[in-house]
């Protein structure tokens, strides 16, 4: 790869024009037009041939660290064009602040994007590839959330599609006291899909498809009448509730942002996720502490990779739960699984572990101390934090009296060693 993008690099450098601040213009030069291609040819063989670059072979320009390159209107709609999609991605004044606002002033939030996706688009594309729906609503999730799983908004949408709770139930997906199924990357995933296409059997546009994800139907219908019929994003973008107006545009400058950063010396961050992962399924015999000691793991890591759990338990659920894990780790569930005791396959591991830590760590450690709330009782806190009340009694003997505990009492809980 190295050698690759030497060969262009050098072509760039024989053109005589490197990544530098280019002059507006309606139509793009001969030597712009020629980068944009070269960009372009270079973006489709790197993302072809390789799924993680260093982000040093990504500077085929040789910026500086604090370089922003800037680029003529010409230059970037001329990029737009080249990228192979279904979406038409047509440049405006709109988009370019979008572009500026993410080449610019969003630079961490894009290098942390960049980084995230490799973990997170895999997922997407496959879902997508499935349900035929274009690649490019990936980019709609960098919007939404900023590929954050655990994202939230101030009027309570979750999850890496934003799906408010009322929405997320059309869909199927579950919200109660345990789960929350929007914060789930698959499940979540596939209820986004659902909607798109839904909507683009009522609108036979992508981009409206796109605009009814953040406004809805109703008002992108409303918007269709009150332009006279017309039908084109464009056309009906005054018609748009204020916040939909730039959301369009914002995707747009998104898809383009992403598939562009190295030209904009922007690079993935370092990110230490697994971009490997597989699903499970495990009933509520089994606490999550165990789990992650059978397979080698952690209940913190556990609970990063299922944000759905809301509780961090694994919950009672009569067709068991779904887990996400790293694949090897998912592996070593299924061949617990394939011998005649899943259970007592990890009890015993569990015990053999504990026995050997014990031998040189007679204390225990990781300790928590909890505040009792109003409503607590010991049923409660224990399995708020994933251990029995027996463990909660043995680490508190000289403050709990008669298995009943009280506002504002402090006790010692060591959730590492349940």
């Amino acid at each position: 790869m190295v050698r690759i993008l030497a060969l262009f690099t050098f072509v760039l450098l024989n053109l005589g024009v490197f990544a530098q601040p280019l002059a507006s213009g309606i139509a793009p030069s001969a030597n712009e037009a020629a980068i944009a291609r070269i960009d372009s040819a270079t973006l489709n063989l790197r993302n072809k041939l390789y799924t993680f670059v260093d982000p040093g072979e990504l500077n085929i320009y040789g910026f500086d660290l604090r370089d922003i390159p800037v680029y003529s209107d010409s230059v970037i709609a001329l990029r737009l064009s080249l990228l192979e999609t279904e979406i038409p991605l047509e440049y405006n004044a709109q988009v370019r602040s979008y572009i500026d606002l993410y080449a610019n002033r969003r630079r961490g939030l894009i290098s942390k994007v960049l980084s995230t996706s490799q973990f997170y688009f895999p997922i997407f594309e496959e879902v997508f590839d499935r349900e035929n729906v274009p690649m490019e609503f990936k980019y709609l999730a960098v919007i939404e959330s900023a590929l954050n799983q655990k994202a939230i908004s101030p009027v309570g949408a979750a999850g890496l599609w934003q799906f408010m709770p009322a929405t997320g139930r059309m869909y199927g997906l579950r919200t109660d006291n345990y789960f929350d199924d929007r914060k789930d990357i698959i499940k979540s995933t596939e209820a986004a899909v659902e909607y798109f296409k839904n909507s683009y059997r009522i609108y036979n546009d992508w981009l409206l498809v796109i605009a009814s994800y953040n406004c809805g139907p109703g008002n992108v219908n409303k918007a269709i009448k009150r332009a006279g019929g017309k039908k084109g994003i464009w056309e009906i973008m005054p018609y748009l509730p204020k916040e939909t107006r730039g959301y369009v545009p914002a995707f747009i400058a998104a898809v383009y942002v992403m598939n562009y950063a190295s030209e904009h010396n922007i690079y993935p961050a370092q990110n230490s996720m697994y971009l490997h992962l597989d699903t499970v399924i495990v009933d509520n015999h089994i606490s999550i502490q165990k789990l992650a000691m059978a397979i080698q793991s952690t209940p913190e890591e556990i609970r990063l990779l299922n944000p759905s759990l809301k509780k961090g338990i694994i919950p009672f659920n009569p067709n068991g739960v779904v887990l996400t894990l790293p694949y090897h780790q998912a592996v070593r569930v299924a061949a617990l699984r394939a011998d005649t005791s899943f259970q007592s396959q990890v009890n015993e591991q569990w015990l053999a572990l504990s026995t050997k830590e014990k031998s040189v760590q007679t204390a225990p450690t990781n300790k928590v101390v909890y505040k009792v709330r109003a409503g607590d009782n010991l049923a409660k806190i224990a399995k708020k934090h994933d251990v029995s009340v027996a463990e909660l009694k043995k680490w508190n003997k000289k403050t709990i009296k008669g298995g009943k505990v009280n506002k504002g009492q402090k006790i010692n809980i060591y959730p590492n060693r349940a």
